[in-house]
């Protein structure tokens, strides 16, 4: 069943948040479906979503981040396909979500099991995104979304393939997802997701990878890759990884 994406008036957004610890009933109980039907909490984007598909989400405390992460991406990742990545960076969207629609995820995912001391800032953390690197890294729903958008930026053809490398460890993601030069310059981006792809010294050991990525950001910081072909990024990016294996032989 599709629906309409919904968000939050900027008031409601910031009552809410000044709530949290008011709200901590909610947050541990049933959630928010009483206020969603206020007005201010009633705006339509104009966009649909799956909500069947979102209802899906494993909510299981996961044992392997990474495996349940790279199936969690795929569903909001399809089911929210309708987001362009200006959408995407709006907090009232994703407050929206996470109390509403995908309320009972989020709260599984990141709220339950946490002290009462401790919940604000998980709620906090989780269930708001006020700036781009929360809206990126820490928000229960945007962070799938972004890690399925960057995967089909870089590899359309082979989505699954690019989350496969892009979430395989915690580290490996925050290496290539949080640095923000790379990850908005889709080019170079694709380069290092094929070579982890097809050389496999890369993503064999973390050191491994840490120095790759070390090599990266010391000789690619002064290269402007939109004005390189992609065989000269591809070849950028290999003179990256025989470097890294060069440090971590000596």
């Amino acid at each position: 069943m599709t629906g309409q994406i919904k968000y939050l008036s900027d008031k409601a957004l910031v009552e809410l948040r000044a709530s949290i610890t008011s709200n901590l009933g909610c947050y541990k109980g049933a959630g928010f479906r009483d206020s969603a039907e206020n007005a201010s909490w009633d705006i339509t984007l104009g966009v649909e979503f799956d909500n069947d598909l979102l209802k899906t989400l494993d909510k299981n405390k996961p044992q392997s981040v990474a495996a349940i992460d790279l199936e969690n991406s795929k569903i909001v990742g399809k089911a929210l396909a309708g987001l362009t990545p200006a959408m995407a960076n709006e907090e009232r969207i994703w407050v929206h979500l996470s109390h509403v629609e995908a309320f009972e995820y989020s709260k599984a995912r990141w709220l339950d099991g946490e002290a009462d001391e401790k919940l604000p800032i998980a709620i906090s953390k989780h269930m708001f995104a006020s700036t781009q690197t929360g809206i990126r890294d820490d928000h229960a729903l945007s962070r799938l979304w972004w890690n399925y958008h960057i995967a089909k930026t870089c590899m359309p053809n082979d989505v699954e393939g690019a989350l496969s490398l892009i979430l395989k460890t915690l580290d490996i993601r925050s290496n290539f997802v949080e640095r923000i030069w790379m990850t908005s310059r889709q080019g170079i981006a694709t380069s290092v997701l094929k070579a982890m792809r097809d050389q496999s010294w890369i993503i064999g050991h973390q050191d491994n990878f840490r120095e790759f990525m070390k090599a990266i950001n010391k000789f690619g910081g002064g290269i402007v890759f939109e004005a390189l072909d992609e065989e000269e990024v591809d070849s950028f990016v290999d003179d990256c990884v025989s470097h890294a294996k060069k440090k971590r032989a000596a």
